[in-house]
């Protein structure tokens, strides 16, 4: 199903538009062993990407927590490894670790600023300084926090974004990663969901409202 052509799109960032993943493993690749990658990515797929109850697919990745909370989190994962060792690995994850853009996503930006809308909702408590970091006005209108009493899923989420760029749910895109965050959450605010199913993820029941791309570049040939 090809959408309706939208008056705005909003995209999530974590994993939608930043790979947290692919990031941490280019790190880890600079100074730590294969065993304790392999280790890191486990727990990441153990205790940090949440299935569905009932069906087993990943409904969200948070990834982000295995730097955000990297002391907690990389004691779970490594909890054989000396604590000063881990420690000490820890540190120069933290210094070396840069979280970047997915591949096509600059040039996807780049295309769909020229004729089309496009803003940030995030529920990423840091957008701030991501947005400095990355450079996010060069082309987004707005980047928007969800408020902490009402982050994505919840309805309040989208439907605010909405009404501060002035756009009609019903006329809006969402682009997102999470089936659970971004698809369900943007489905039931009324908006349109693009939900970006980068790992093939087997969600055999998806609304046929919402749109599956495999990459974000996808997105622009929806509107081609």
């Amino acid at each position: 199903m090809t959408p309706t052509p939208p008056d705005a799109i909003l995209f999530d960032l974590d994993d939608t538009l930043i790979d947290w993943w692919g990031s941490i493993h280019t790190c880890l690749s600079t100074f730590a062993s294969t065993e304790i990658t392999t280790a890191l990515q486990n727990h990441c797929a153990t205790r940090l990407w949440h299935r569905n109850e009932h069906h087993g697919y990943v409904e969200q990745r948070d990834t982000w927590k295995l730097h955000e909370f990297r002391h907690e989190e990389w004691e779970r994962a490594l909890p054989e490894l000396h604590p000063d060792e881990r420690n000490a690995h820890v540190a120069t994850f933290s210094q070396r670790l840069s979280v970047d853009f997915f591949p096509d996503i600059v040039p996807t930006l780049n295309v769909l600023k020229q004729k089309h809308r496009i803003a940030v909702l995030s529920n990423n408590p840091h957008l701030e300084r991501e947005k400095n970091r990355l450079g996010l006005d060069e082309w987004f209108e707005a980047c928007m926090s969800a408020a902490h009493t009402t982050p994505k899923p919840h309805p309040n989420a989208f439907l605010d974004a909405c009404a501060q760029l002035g756009v009609a749910p019903e006329n809006t895109w969402y682009v997102g990663d999470s089936i659970r965050a971004d698809a369900r959450g943007a489905l039931t605010a009324g908006l349109t969901p693009i939900w970006v199913d980068r790992w093939n993820d087997n969600w055999h029941d998806r609304p046929t409202a919402v749109v599956r791309v495999s990459t974000v570049s996808a997105v622009a040939e929806l509107l081609a």
